[in-house]
Protein backbone atom coordinates (compact mmCIF):
# COMPACT_ATOMS: atom_id res chain seq x y z
CA UNK A 1 0.00 0.00 0.00
CA UNK A 2 2.81 2.42 0.85
CA UNK A 3 4.47 1.67 -2.49
CA UNK A 4 1.22 2.40 -4.30
CA UNK A 5 0.75 5.71 -2.47
CA UNK A 6 4.29 6.91 -3.15
CA UNK A 7 4.14 5.88 -6.80
CA UNK A 8 0.83 7.66 -7.32
CA UNK A 9 2.14 10.82 -5.67
CA UNK A 10 5.27 10.73 -7.82
CA UNK A 11 3.20 10.26 -10.95
CA UNK A 12 0.85 13.12 -10.11
CA UNK A 13 3.65 15.52 -9.20
CA UNK A 14 5.64 14.49 -12.30
CA UNK A 15 8.86 16.19 -11.23
CA UNK A 16 7.19 19.49 -10.44
CA UNK A 17 7.91 19.17 -6.71
CA UNK A 18 10.64 17.49 -4.67
CA UNK A 19 10.48 14.20 -2.78
CA UNK A 20 9.95 16.14 0.44
CA UNK A 21 6.70 17.64 -0.79
CA UNK A 22 5.30 14.10 -0.65
CA UNK A 23 6.60 13.65 2.88
CA UNK A 24 5.00 16.95 3.93
CA UNK A 25 1.73 15.83 2.34
CA UNK A 26 1.63 12.49 4.16
CA UNK A 27 2.56 14.03 7.52
CA UNK A 28 0.31 17.09 7.05
CA UNK A 29 2.94 19.76 7.42
CA UNK A 30 1.06 22.87 8.48
CA UNK A 31 2.02 25.08 5.56
CA UNK A 32 0.14 26.87 2.84
CA UNK A 33 2.24 25.16 0.17
CA UNK A 34 1.32 21.66 1.36
CA UNK A 35 -2.42 22.36 1.42
CA UNK A 36 -2.28 24.04 -1.98
CA UNK A 37 -0.24 21.24 -3.57
CA UNK A 38 -2.57 18.53 -2.27
CA UNK A 39 -5.44 20.27 -4.06
CA UNK A 40 -3.52 21.32 -7.16
CA UNK A 41 -2.20 17.83 -7.93
CA UNK A 42 -5.28 15.87 -6.89
CA UNK A 43 -3.69 14.30 -3.82
CA UNK A 44 -6.07 15.44 -1.08
CA UNK A 45 -6.91 11.81 -0.20
CA UNK A 46 -3.38 11.38 1.18
CA UNK A 47 -3.22 14.55 3.25
CA UNK A 48 -2.11 13.68 6.78
CA UNK A 49 -2.73 9.94 6.57
CA UNK A 50 0.69 9.11 8.06
CA UNK A 51 1.49 11.82 10.61
CA UNK A 52 3.91 9.60 12.53
CA UNK A 53 6.09 8.69 9.53
CA UNK A 54 9.77 9.18 10.48
CA UNK A 55 11.61 11.20 7.87
CA UNK A 56 14.59 8.85 7.76
CA UNK A 57 12.29 5.88 7.10
CA UNK A 58 10.60 7.81 4.31
CA UNK A 59 13.98 8.65 2.77
CA UNK A 60 15.02 5.00 2.91
CA UNK A 61 11.77 3.84 1.32
CA UNK A 62 12.11 6.31 -1.55
CA UNK A 63 15.73 5.25 -2.08
CA UNK A 64 14.63 1.61 -2.19
CA UNK A 65 12.03 2.41 -4.85
CA UNK A 66 14.74 4.11 -6.88
CA UNK A 67 17.01 1.06 -6.53
CA UNK A 68 14.15 -1.09 -7.81
CA UNK A 69 13.92 1.33 -10.78
CA UNK A 70 10.30 2.16 -9.99
CA UNK A 71 11.14 5.84 -9.74
CA UNK A 72 14.10 8.07 -10.59
CA UNK A 73 15.21 11.42 -9.29
CA UNK A 74 17.30 14.30 -10.58
CA UNK A 75 20.00 16.31 -8.84
CA UNK A 76 17.35 18.56 -7.27
CA UNK A 77 15.45 15.66 -5.64
CA UNK A 78 12.57 15.88 -8.12
CA UNK A 79 10.99 12.46 -8.62
CA UNK A 80 9.71 10.81 -11.80
CA UNK A 81 7.94 7.49 -12.24
CA UNK A 82 9.55 4.98 -14.63
CA UNK A 83 7.79 2.67 -17.07
CA UNK A 84 8.44 -0.14 -14.59
CA UNK A 85 6.85 2.01 -11.90
CA UNK A 86 3.83 2.71 -14.13
CA UNK A 87 3.27 -1.01 -14.58
CA UNK A 88 3.63 -1.61 -10.85
CA UNK A 89 1.15 1.19 -10.14
CA UNK A 90 -1.41 -0.38 -12.46
CA UNK A 91 -0.92 -3.78 -10.86
CA UNK A 92 -1.25 -2.42 -7.32
CA UNK A 93 -4.28 -0.36 -8.26
CA UNK A 94 -6.10 -3.49 -9.35
CA UNK A 95 -5.38 -5.14 -6.00
CA UNK A 96 -5.99 -2.18 -3.68
CA UNK A 97 -8.62 0.01 -5.32
CA UNK A 98 -11.64 -2.03 -4.15
CA UNK A 99 -10.60 -1.51 -0.51
CA UNK A 100 -9.08 1.97 -0.70
CA UNK A 101 -10.91 4.31 1.69
CA UNK A 102 -8.44 7.11 2.40
CA UNK A 103 -9.89 10.61 2.31
CA UNK A 104 -7.20 12.52 4.15
CA UNK A 105 -8.36 16.08 3.61
CA UNK A 106 -11.89 15.24 4.68
CA UNK A 107 -11.06 13.10 7.71
CA UNK A 108 -7.71 14.54 8.79
CA UNK A 109 -9.15 16.22 11.88
CA UNK A 110 -11.34 13.31 12.96
CA UNK A 111 -9.61 10.06 11.92
CA UNK A 112 -6.72 10.29 14.37
CA UNK A 113 -8.77 11.13 17.51
CA UNK A 114 -11.46 8.63 16.49
CA UNK A 115 -8.86 5.86 16.23
CA UNK A 116 -7.56 6.75 19.70
CA UNK A 117 -11.08 6.87 21.14
CA UNK A 118 -11.75 3.41 19.75
CA UNK A 119 -8.46 1.92 20.98
CA UNK A 120 -8.83 3.33 24.48
CA UNK A 121 -12.52 2.46 24.84
CA UNK A 122 -11.89 -1.15 23.82
CA UNK A 123 -9.08 -1.39 26.35
CA UNK A 124 -11.30 0.01 29.10
CA UNK A 125 -14.42 -2.03 28.38
CA UNK A 126 -12.53 -5.34 28.04
CA UNK A 127 -10.76 -4.75 31.36
CA UNK A 128 -13.92 -3.71 33.17
CA UNK A 129 -15.73 -6.74 31.77
CA UNK A 130 -13.29 -9.06 33.58
CA UNK A 131 -13.25 -6.78 36.64
CA UNK A 132 -9.71 -5.51 36.12
CA UNK A 133 -9.76 -1.87 37.22
CA UNK A 134 -6.03 -1.30 37.72
CA UNK A 135 -4.39 -0.86 34.34
CA UNK A 136 -2.36 1.78 32.54
CA UNK A 137 -4.30 3.52 29.74
CA UNK A 138 -2.73 2.75 26.37
CA UNK A 139 -3.47 6.34 25.30
CA UNK A 140 -1.92 9.05 27.47
CA UNK A 141 -3.53 12.06 25.75
CA UNK A 142 -5.75 13.75 28.35
CA UNK A 143 -8.27 15.03 25.82
CA UNK A 144 -8.73 11.50 24.46
CA UNK A 145 -9.13 10.11 27.98
CA UNK A 146 -11.71 12.75 28.90
CA UNK A 147 -13.74 12.10 25.76
CA UNK A 148 -13.80 8.35 26.38
CA UNK A 149 -14.64 8.90 30.04
CA UNK A 150 -17.74 10.90 29.02
CA UNK A 151 -18.83 8.17 26.61
CA UNK A 152 -18.39 5.55 29.32
CA UNK A 153 -20.36 7.60 31.84
CA UNK A 154 -23.33 7.61 29.46
CA UNK A 155 -23.16 3.96 28.37
CA UNK A 156 -21.85 2.08 31.41
CA UNK A 157 -25.04 0.12 31.97
CA UNK A 158 -23.65 -3.26 30.95
CA UNK A 159 -20.16 -4.16 29.75
CA UNK A 160 -21.38 -7.35 28.07
CA UNK A 161 -23.91 -5.38 26.02
CA UNK A 162 -21.31 -2.79 25.01
CA UNK A 163 -18.83 -5.46 23.98
CA UNK A 164 -21.49 -7.13 21.87
CA UNK A 165 -22.40 -3.87 20.13
CA UNK A 166 -18.79 -2.98 19.37
CA UNK A 167 -18.10 -6.51 18.16
CA UNK A 168 -21.07 -6.39 15.78
CA UNK A 169 -20.05 -2.99 14.43
CA UNK A 170 -16.45 -3.98 13.83
CA UNK A 171 -17.47 -7.31 12.37
CA UNK A 172 -19.65 -5.43 9.87
CA UNK A 173 -16.71 -3.18 8.98
CA UNK A 174 -14.07 -5.87 8.71
CA UNK A 175 -16.19 -8.11 6.49
CA UNK A 176 -15.59 -5.54 3.75
CA UNK A 177 -11.82 -6.13 3.82
CA UNK A 178 -9.62 -9.16 3.06
CA UNK A 179 -8.78 -11.37 6.02
CA UNK A 180 -5.25 -10.04 6.39
CA UNK A 181 -6.56 -6.46 6.72
CA UNK A 182 -8.93 -7.59 9.45
CA UNK A 183 -6.23 -9.50 11.30
CA UNK A 184 -3.85 -6.54 11.18
CA UNK A 185 -6.57 -4.26 12.51
CA UNK A 186 -7.56 -6.53 15.40
CA UNK A 187 -3.96 -7.19 16.40
CA UNK A 188 -3.41 -3.46 16.95
CA UNK A 189 -6.17 -3.32 19.57
CA UNK A 190 -5.34 -3.61 23.26
CA UNK A 191 -7.66 -5.74 25.39
CA UNK A 192 -7.53 -7.38 28.80
CA UNK A 193 -5.78 -10.33 27.14
CA UNK A 194 -3.30 -8.65 24.82
CA UNK A 195 -1.38 -5.43 24.21
CA UNK A 196 -1.83 -4.09 20.71
CA UNK A 197 1.12 -4.84 18.45
CA UNK A 198 3.24 -2.11 16.91
CA UNK A 199 3.64 -1.84 13.14
CA UNK A 200 7.11 -3.39 13.50
CA UNK A 201 5.78 -6.37 15.49
CA UNK A 202 3.00 -6.82 12.95
CA UNK A 203 5.55 -6.66 10.16
CA UNK A 204 7.42 -9.59 11.68
CA UNK A 205 4.27 -11.58 12.39
CA UNK A 206 2.71 -11.19 8.93
CA UNK A 207 5.85 -10.60 6.84
CA UNK A 208 4.40 -7.31 5.60
CA UNK A 209 6.14 -3.96 5.29
CA UNK A 210 5.66 -2.05 8.60
CA UNK A 211 4.38 1.01 6.74
CA UNK A 212 1.67 -1.13 5.17
CA UNK A 213 0.70 -2.45 8.60
CA UNK A 214 0.07 1.10 9.80
CA UNK A 215 -1.66 2.20 6.61
CA UNK A 216 -4.00 -0.83 6.54
CA UNK A 217 -5.16 0.17 10.02
CA UNK A 218 -5.68 3.85 9.14
CA UNK A 219 -7.40 2.94 5.89
CA UNK A 220 -9.92 0.96 7.94
CA UNK A 221 -10.37 3.94 10.27
CA UNK A 222 -11.09 6.19 7.28
CA UNK A 223 -13.61 3.64 6.03
CA UNK A 224 -15.42 3.74 9.39
CA UNK A 225 -15.35 7.56 9.35
CA UNK A 226 -16.94 7.55 5.91
CA UNK A 227 -19.61 5.08 6.98
CA UNK A 228 -20.47 7.14 10.06
CA UNK A 229 -20.73 10.33 8.01
CA UNK A 230 -22.75 8.48 5.40
CA UNK A 231 -25.32 7.47 8.01
CA UNK A 232 -24.40 3.80 8.49
CA UNK A 233 -26.56 2.28 11.22
CA UNK A 234 -23.77 1.34 13.62
CA UNK A 235 -24.93 0.22 17.04
CA UNK A 236 -22.16 1.94 18.98
CA UNK A 237 -19.17 3.20 16.97
CA UNK A 238 -20.73 6.59 16.21
CA UNK A 239 -20.61 7.37 19.95
CA UNK A 240 -16.81 7.43 19.72
CA UNK A 241 -16.75 9.84 16.79
CA UNK A 242 -15.30 13.30 17.57
CA UNK A 243 -17.87 15.98 18.30
CA UNK A 244 -16.57 18.50 15.78
CA UNK A 245 -16.08 17.06 12.30
CA UNK A 246 -14.33 19.55 10.01
CA UNK A 247 -14.46 18.16 6.53
CA UNK A 248 -11.93 20.45 4.86
CA UNK A 249 -9.08 22.11 6.64
CA UNK A 250 -7.19 25.37 6.57
CA UNK A 251 -3.89 26.20 8.15
CA UNK A 252 -4.32 28.13 11.40
CA UNK A 253 -3.00 31.33 9.85
CA UNK A 254 -5.32 31.09 6.81
CA UNK A 255 -8.26 30.53 9.14
CA UNK A 256 -7.50 33.83 10.87
CA UNK A 257 -7.32 35.59 7.51
CA UNK A 258 -10.68 34.07 6.55
CA UNK A 259 -12.19 35.54 9.71
CA UNK A 260 -11.12 39.04 8.68
CA UNK A 261 -12.28 38.52 5.10
CA UNK A 262 -15.71 37.54 6.41
CA UNK A 263 -15.68 40.70 8.52
CA UNK A 264 -15.22 42.76 5.36
CA UNK A 265 -11.54 43.69 5.70
CA UNK A 266 -9.59 44.22 2.46
CA UNK A 267 -6.27 42.52 1.78
CA UNK A 268 -4.11 45.50 2.76
CA UNK A 269 -5.96 46.05 6.03
CA UNK A 270 -5.65 42.38 6.98
CA UNK A 271 -1.90 42.43 6.33
CA UNK A 272 -1.50 45.53 8.50
CA UNK A 273 -3.71 44.20 11.28
CA UNK A 274 -1.90 40.85 11.37
CA UNK A 275 1.58 42.34 10.88
CA UNK A 276 2.17 40.11 7.87
CA UNK A 277 3.32 40.77 4.32
CA UNK A 278 0.59 41.22 1.72
CA UNK A 279 2.01 38.25 -0.23
CA UNK A 280 1.41 36.06 2.82
CA UNK A 281 -2.23 37.15 2.96
CA UNK A 282 -2.52 36.47 -0.77
CA UNK A 283 -1.27 32.94 -0.16
CA UNK A 284 -3.96 32.56 2.51
CA UNK A 285 -6.60 33.72 0.01
CA UNK A 286 -5.44 31.08 -2.48
CA UNK A 287 -5.59 28.42 0.22
CA UNK A 288 -9.11 29.53 1.11
CA UNK A 289 -10.13 29.41 -2.56
CA UNK A 290 -9.55 25.64 -2.64
CA UNK A 291 -12.18 25.22 0.05
CA UNK A 292 -14.50 28.18 0.35
CA UNK A 293 -17.14 28.92 -2.30
CA UNK A 294 -18.79 31.95 -0.73
CA UNK A 295 -16.17 34.72 -0.86
CA UNK A 296 -16.16 37.51 -3.44
CA UNK A 297 -13.25 36.81 -5.80
CA UNK A 298 -13.84 39.58 -8.36
CA UNK A 299 -11.93 42.11 -6.27
CA UNK A 300 -8.72 40.24 -7.05
CA UNK A 301 -9.08 39.55 -10.77
CA UNK A 302 -11.00 40.84 -13.79
CA UNK A 303 -13.01 38.61 -16.10
CA UNK A 304 -10.55 39.23 -18.92
CA UNK A 305 -7.60 38.25 -16.74
CA UNK A 306 -9.46 35.18 -15.51
CA UNK A 307 -10.25 34.02 -19.04
CA UNK A 308 -6.69 34.59 -20.28
CA UNK A 309 -5.23 32.61 -17.40
CA UNK A 310 -7.75 29.79 -17.76
CA UNK A 311 -7.08 29.46 -21.47
CA UNK A 312 -3.32 29.32 -20.94
CA UNK A 313 -3.56 26.74 -18.14
CA UNK A 314 -5.72 24.54 -20.34
CA UNK A 315 -3.25 24.67 -23.24
CA UNK A 316 -0.08 24.08 -21.23
CA UNK A 317 0.71 20.60 -19.88
CA UNK A 318 2.31 21.89 -16.69
CA UNK A 319 1.43 23.22 -13.28
CA UNK A 320 4.72 25.05 -12.88
CA UNK A 321 3.84 28.63 -12.12
CA UNK A 322 6.97 30.05 -13.74
CA UNK A 323 6.23 28.32 -17.06
CA UNK A 324 2.64 29.57 -17.01
CA UNK A 325 3.65 33.11 -16.02
CA UNK A 326 6.08 33.36 -18.94
CA UNK A 327 3.22 32.78 -21.37
CA UNK A 328 0.98 35.48 -19.90
CA UNK A 329 0.93 39.29 -20.02
CA UNK A 330 3.37 40.83 -17.55
CA UNK A 331 0.52 42.58 -15.75
CA UNK A 332 -0.87 39.24 -14.52
CA UNK A 333 0.59 38.23 -11.16
CA UNK A 334 1.54 34.87 -9.68
CA UNK A 335 -1.19 35.44 -7.11
CA UNK A 336 -3.84 35.68 -9.83
CA UNK A 337 -2.55 32.52 -11.53
CA UNK A 338 -2.66 30.57 -8.27
CA UNK A 339 -6.12 31.96 -7.50
CA UNK A 340 -7.50 30.79 -10.85
CA UNK A 341 -5.93 27.35 -10.36
CA UNK A 342 -7.56 27.07 -6.96
CA UNK A 343 -10.99 28.18 -8.14
CA UNK A 344 -10.92 25.86 -11.14
CA UNK A 345 -9.83 22.95 -8.96
CA UNK A 346 -12.65 23.73 -6.54
CA UNK A 347 -15.21 23.73 -9.35
CA UNK A 348 -15.81 27.42 -8.79
CA UNK A 349 -15.16 30.49 -10.93
CA UNK A 350 -14.94 34.18 -10.12
CA UNK A 351 -17.34 34.84 -13.01
CA UNK A 352 -20.39 32.66 -13.54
Amino acid sequence: MFTYIILECVKQLNGQRTMYNIYHLLTAKKSIQTVQDSNLFGLTRYYGIYKSLPREEYNQFVNDLAKEQLIKNDENQHLFITSHGENMLIELHGKLAPYFAFDGMRFYEVSYPFSKHLILFIQIITHIHVKKTNFIPIIEDRSIQQFVKKVWSVHKNNSTTLLTLIYRDLDKVLQFFPDVYSALFVDQLTTSKQIGLSKYQLSTKYNINPHDCYLFFMNTIHYICFKIEDGEAFQFLANLYPNQAKYRILSDSARKTLYYLNEGFVLEKIAAKRHLKENTIKDHIVEIAYINKTLEWKRYITKQEYDIITEKINTLSTKKLKDIKEQLPESISYFQIKLVMALEQNGETAYD
